[in-house]
C-alpha cells in the first residue's frame, strides 16, 4: 500500500509570501493550504498534514503559544516538521523566535530570508520524506499491535481448548463414581447403607460443581485490575491439574498464604495455568511441584511474589535467550510457542515482572517467579524500581 502524505500548512500573514509559497509548492506537486494565523491550524487529523511553513510574523503576539499547544498535542508517533522563514539575521526583533523554536521543538528547519526557491523546495522535500517515514513507522507499529492481539487470542483459544480437555477429564472421574454410587444406593438392602452411599454421591456432585465453578471463574473474571488474593488465584489454577499431577506421580507442595496484589484475576489465573502446565510437562516421569505465594518488599514497596518450581530436566542454556519469543517451542507440534510470550505479556500489563532460574544438571529443575504490586501503581517508575533491583529467585530442588 502506498502512503499518501497530506498537505503543507502555510502561515505567512504579512505581504505576498503565503501566496508565492503556495504557488511554488503547488507547481512542484505538493498539497498546500494557506492560513491567516497559527491558531487556525487544526491537527485533529495529524496524518493529513505534512508540515508547517511559518514566517517570523506568524509567531508574534500569541502565535508562539498557539504553536506550542499544537505541537505538544500531537499523537505519540507524530513529530511534525516545521520550516521557519526567519528575518533574524537582519531584524533582531525576530531573533528570539528562531532561538526559542529551535530549542523547544525537534524537527525544525531555519531558512534565512530572502529564501531562494531551491533552498525552500529542498527543505520541503526533506520534511516530506521525514513525515513519510513517521507514517510508515506508525503503520508498522499498528500492524504489529494487531498481529500481537491476534497471537494473544490464538493462545487464549489454545488455553481454552486445553482447559476444556482438562475439565472433561476432571469431571469424568467423579461422574463415574457418581454412577457407581447411585447403582449402590438403588441396590442397597438397608437405609443406613443407602444414606452412606448417598452422602458420598453428594460429595462427588460438589466436586463437579467446584471444578465447573473454577473454570467459569477463569473465563468470566474481569480484565480490569483490582485488589485480589493471589493465593486463591494460584490454588484455583492448581486445582485444574490435580488429576494430571496424580497421573504423573508428581508430588504437590503448596504454601499459599493470603497474599494481596493489584492485578487482573482472570489474566493472572491464565498466566499461572500456563506456568503450571509447563512445569508438569517438564516432569513426565514424576517429581515435585512447589507453589508459593508470599509478600516481599523492595525499597519500602510491597510486592506479591508467586513462585512455581519443578524438579524437571531444566532449561538448556542455549534456548534461554529465546524462551519468551513468539512461536518458540520445544514441544514440537504439541506447543504453540506462545505460552511464555503471553505469560510475560500478561505479567507486564499488570505492572509486574516475571523472572526465572533453571538448572539443567542434577539436581535439575526450574523456578518461575511472578512479582506483582501490592497496591495500585502510584508512579510510572514503580515497575522500574523493581527492574533495577532484579529480585533473585531462590532455587530449591526436591
Amino acid at each position: 500500500m502506498t502512503l499518501q502524505v497530506g498537505r503543507f500548512l502555510i502561515v505567512a500573514p504579512i505581504g505576498r509570501d503565503g501566496n508565492l509559497i503556495c504557488s511554488l509548492l503547488h507547481a512542484c506537486g505538493y498539497g498546500v493550504e494557506s492560513l491567516p494565523a497559527i491558531k487556525a491550524i487544526d491537527l485533529t487529523e495529524s496524518s493529513l498534514v505534512s508540515g508547517l511553513i511559518l514566517t517570523d510574523e506568524a509567531l508574534s503576539r500569541e502565535g508562539f503559544s498557539a504553536l506550542r499547544s499544537i505541537i505538544h498535542g500531537q499523537p505519540e508517533w507524530s513529530d511534525l516538521p516545521i520550516i521557519l522563514l526567519t528575518n533574524g539575521p537582519i531584524d533582531h526583533r525576530f531573533a528570539p523566535f528562531a532561538s526559542r523554536i529551535r530549542l523547544e521543538f525537534r524537527s525544525v528547519f531555519l531558512l534565512d530570508r530572502p529564501v531562494r526557491k531551491e533552498m525552500l523546495i529542498s527543505a520541503v522535500q526533506v520534511a516530506y520524506n521525514s513525515r513519510l517515514r513517521q507514517l510508515e513507522v506508525r503503520d508498522a507499529a499498528d500492524r504489529q499491535f494487531r498481529s500481537d492481539e491476534t497471537l494473544r487470542n490464538t493462545e487464549k483459544l489454545a488455553t481454552a481448548g486445553k482447559l476444556a480437555a482438562t475439565l472433561a477429564h476432571e469431571i469424568n472421574n467423579p461422574l463415574e463414581a457418581l454412577h457407581n454410587l447411585l447403582f449402590l444406593v438403588e441396590n442397597s438392602s438397608a437405609l443406613d447403607e443407602a444414606k452412606s452411599f448417598s452422602k458420598m454421591a453428594v460429595q462427588e456432585l460438589e466436586r463437579i460443581q467446584e471444578i465447573v465453578d473454577l473454570t467459569l471463574r477463569l473465563h468470566r473474571a474481569p480484565s480490569s485490575p483490582s485488589l485480589n488474593d493471589v493465593s486463591e488465584i494460584a490454588d484455583s489454577a492448581l486445582t485444574l491439574f490435580r488429576i494430571r499431577l496424580r497421573a504423573r506421580q508428581i508430588v504437590e507442595s503448596a504454601d499459599l498464604n493470603r497474599t494481596m496484589a493489584y492485578c487482573s484475576a482472570g489474566e493472572m489465573r491464565q498466566a499461572l495455568v500456563n506456568l503450571i502446565g509447563n512445569a508438569i510437562d517438564a516432569m513426565p516421569d514424576g517429581g515435585t511441584l512447589r507453589l508459593r505465594a508470599s509478600t516481599v518488599s523492595f525499597d519500602g514497596r510491597s510486592y506479591a511474589r508467586i513462585t512455581i518450581a519443578d524438579t524437571g530436566s531444566g532449561i538448556p542454556l542455549e534456548i534461554r535467550p529465546n524462551l519468551f519469543s513468539q512461536f518458540f517451542t520445544t514441544k514440537g507440534s504439541r506447543g504453540t510457542g506462545l505460552g511464555l510470550w503471553l505469560t510475560q505479556d500478561i505479567v507486564q500489563r499488570n505492572h509486574g515482572r516475571l523472572h526465572f532460574r533453571s538448572r539443567a544438571v542434577p539436581p535439575s529443575g526450574t523456578v518461575f517467579a511472578i512479582y506483582l504490586p501490592s497496591r495500585p501503581p502510584a508512579e510510572p517508575s514503580a515497575r522500574g524500581d523493581l527492574d533495577a533491583k532484579q529480585p533473585q529467585v531462590k532455587f530449591q530442588a526436591a
